[in-house]
């Protein structure tokens, strides 16, 4: 090449290198006197609690921080907006002559808005015809449609921008000039991971890679989550986890993993949880039977079937292919999660739709594929299978019943998360549906409680998952009468402050972040601790300004977690409640929550959500509290088809009906406290007492010596006068 063509070449180069920069140029971060990158919350293909969030950008800072405009450009909307889920919002008419306060204070909403996060939301056009959105403002700043506004302009001050992020944070939104999503991240100078389609996989997953993933979820276990020697030993763990190693022989389809549904059955917490995705996925032809059938009570049933078959509907099925009934439905047990040890409530009503786990137990099955059943009255039958999903005629069965009870006391039936109803003269309701309650439902609650007037009160924590710890601490107050503090040994506890090695393959945490500071070493044991009363519920001090002090009765189920486990676990424990319908989910001493890894195994791209604080409540282990279970009920309300088909008319709520009655029956605390005796001094607990230093025997001694001298001397005193 000649000199000429040369410096032609290298010229070229430089003009693209200078132009290339000059549309790389990136914008200012919003968060002023922040760098770039500091303080994300969330950012895309990641997730925001359990939601996926594609394309979005999630920044957090302190509530008032400056917030600024990252880029030179146009406003093109500025109104309040209330996100309801990451793809639904309400957007509210603003006047643009009023502030992002003053706008806010007029809107009227409904009960299903928190105005909390109801903020400020503005849109810029840039030069490129790219659209910034940014939500979460406040303050008193103002904007028109169609004003121009530069680069590290201050457009509000921070707010919160979306309900399922408890903090003030900011939303940043980037979309393309044709509308479509486009990266947030970029722009800002940041390494990003948006994709705008969804992404591909292995798609089957090979056998070394997914054994692979299988061996980063067994480290990243052993490392993250501190309850694991309350469930199995290292050895044991590491066995179980070798076992599924080795089940997997061929190459598995990420729609199928069961290699991972199978997981649970190892290690079942209440709180690790396999989130969703948002990669496509190859379509399998899968096969489920013609009967989609039901487990309850030991009893196995056909809810619904396919056409041509519905006669079969309602019978009673005693074995399956030479399985009995009882055996068939154990085989799902170890695909089951979000319950706690030993709990076996959770695994009992989960089984109530048994027909949802046909294409696990039958995986293998073709269009060919045929089952044998014997019903219990001896007539046999050999069932075809149909490809999945199967159209299951449900018109004018009990399935609709079914579904009914399965979401009673559910955010899906209901616009609110909680109800109030004036059941009749002696008893009061109370719906919660999740202690995620926001600052205004909060205070209409315990207003309401306040002002119940009635002997008795029924609290509905069926089917709820948990939520605010601070929120339920305040509604325990309402029936606190005397300190509740009768559980004992609560602490919080993590393996270790930070530079978890396997937080490289986390969406929310950095491996060189340090994210329990606050939790300190204790000499001779292991991990790292806090004992924060406020979070372990080891206390709850009375509320003076809303007070009831009737009976409680709590109705739990299998799918009450958390918090929910915990509310009426203190109530039992202070005898200020009796818990009412079958055991909790989540186990009575300690739960694994507050903090979580999303770890994403690099080869199926699955992420579980692992917890990180072991939380213990109460150490007390007894008849009352046995070992490894969820709070027991007082009054049990076994699982029966009459309840989960909402009773003979369809329509009744049959553990509310039990509850009643129990109250017309004026049952309530038992006779004799079952704490009583693991309360009591002990005997070296007295000893203890008696067993002082030396030194401390001879002053009571002299104390009483001297007590002895001076009454002696005022009554020689007396006498002699």
């Amino acid at each position: 090449m000649s000199t000429q063509l040369q410096k032609s070449a290298i010229t070229l180069a430089i003009i693209m290198l200078l132009a290339s920069a000059a549309f790389a140029q990136t914008w200012l971060w919003p968060m002023a006197g922040h760098k770039a990158g500091e303080n994300i919350i969330s950012q895309p293909d990641s997730h925001v609690g359990k939601e996926f969030n594609c394309c979005d950008l999630y920044i957090g800072g302190d509530e008032g921080d400056i917030v600024i405009c990252p880029d030179d450009g146009t406003i093109i909307d500025a109104d309040i907006t209330y996100y309801h889920s990451q793809d639904a919002s309400e957007s509210f008419f603003t006047d643009p002559e009023k502030t992002w306060d003053e706008n806010l204070y007029e809107i009227k909403v409904k009960d299903n808005i928190n105005r909390q996060y109801l903020s400020g939301h503005i849109s810029i056009r840039i030069a490129d015809g790219r659209k910034i959105h940014i939500t979460g403002l406040r303050g008193e700043y103002k904007f028109k449609d169609g004003q121009k506004i530069s680069a590290g302009d201050t457009i509000g001050r921070l707010a919160y921008s979306y309900k399922s992020i408890h903090k003030p944070s900011l939303r940043i939104e980037v979309s393309t000039a044709q509308s479509t999503s486009d990266d947030p991240m970029t722009p800002f100078g940041l390494e990003s991971r948006f994709h705008l389609k969804k992404l591909q996989r292995e798609d089957p997953i090979s056998v070394e890679n997914l054994r692979k993933d299988l061996t980063l979820l067994e480290n990243a276990i052993l490392e993250l989550y501190p309850s694991l020697n309350e469930v199995m030993s290292d050895e044991e763990f590491h066995n179980g986890m070798e076992a599924l190693r080795q089940s997997v022989t061929e190459p598995v389809f990420p729609r199928l993993n069961i290699p991972l549904l199978s997981f649970p059955s190892l290690l079942h917490d209440s709180h690790l949880a396999m989130l969703r995705d948002n990669f496509e996925v190859k379509q399998l032809d899968l096969y489920t039977p013609v009967f989609y059938n039901s487990w309850c009570n030991d009893t196995m049933r056909v809810m619904v079937t396919t056409k041509g078959f519905e006669q079969y509907a309602e019978r009673v099925i005693k074995s399956i292919d030479g399985v009995t009934a009882s055996d068939y439905a154990k085989q799902v047990y170890k695909y089951i999660d979000l319950y706690d040890l030993d709990v076996q409530s959770h695994k009992e009503e989960t089984c109530v739709e048994l027909g949802m786990f046909n294409v696990i137990l039958n995986r293998n099955a073709t269009a060919d594929t045929k089952s044998h059943i014997v019903f219990d009255d001896g007539e046999e039958i050999d069932i075809p299978y149909c490809k999945h999903p199967g159209k299951f005629i449900t018109e004018g069965t009990k399935l609709h019943k079914m579904l009914q009870w399965q979401y009673i006391n559910t955010i899906i039936f209901s616009d609110s998360v909680y109800t109030t109803r004036h059941l009749n003269d002696s008893t009061d309701y109370l719906s919660i549906r999740t202690f995620d309650l926001y600052d205004l439902h909060l205070e209409q609650v315990l207003q309401w409680i306040g002002d119940c007037k009635a002997p008795n009160m029924i609290i509905d924590l069926r089917n709820n998952d948990g939520g605010d710890v601070y929120v339920m601490n305040k509604l325990l107050a309402c029936f606190a009468q005397q300190p509740m503090n009768r559980q004992r040994g609560g602490y919080l506890q993590v393996n270790k402050q930070g530079n978890f090695e396997t937080l490289r393959y986390s969406e929310n945490h950095s491996n060189d972040e340090i994210i329990f500071p606050k939790y300190k070493q204790l000499e001779g044991k292991p991990g790292y601790y806090c004992f924060d009363s406020t979070l372990t519920s080891s206390c709850i001090m009375p509320d003076s300004s809303h007070q009831y002090t009737g009976r409680v009765y709590v109705l739990t189920n299998g799918c009450s977690l958390s918090s929910a486990t915990i509310f009426p676990a203190v109530l039992v424990r202070n005898r200020r409640g009796v818990c009412v319908g079958r055991e909790t989910g989540s186990s009575y001493h300690f739960i694994t929550a507050m903090e979580f890894a999303d770890i994403r195994l690099p080869s199926s791209l699955r992420v579980i959500r692992i917890p990180m604080v072991k939380v213990v409540f109460d150490t007390t282990v007894c008849e009352r509290t046995p070992w490894g279970r969820g709070l027991l009920p007082d009054y049990e309300l076994p699982l029966s088809y009459n309840e989960i088909t909402m009773g003979a008319d369809g329509e009744t709520d049959v553990m509310l009906e039990y509850a009643l009655q129990l109250i017309a029956d004026g049952k309530y605390l038992s006779e004799n406290d079952p704490f009583a005796e693991v309360d009591a001094p002990k005997d070296n607990e007295v000893s203890n007492t008696c067993n002082c230093p030396w030194w401390i025997w001879v002053l009571i001694a002299l104390g009483i010596i001297a007590c002895i001298a001076i009454a002696f001397r005022h009554c020689f005193k007396k006498k002699h006068k």
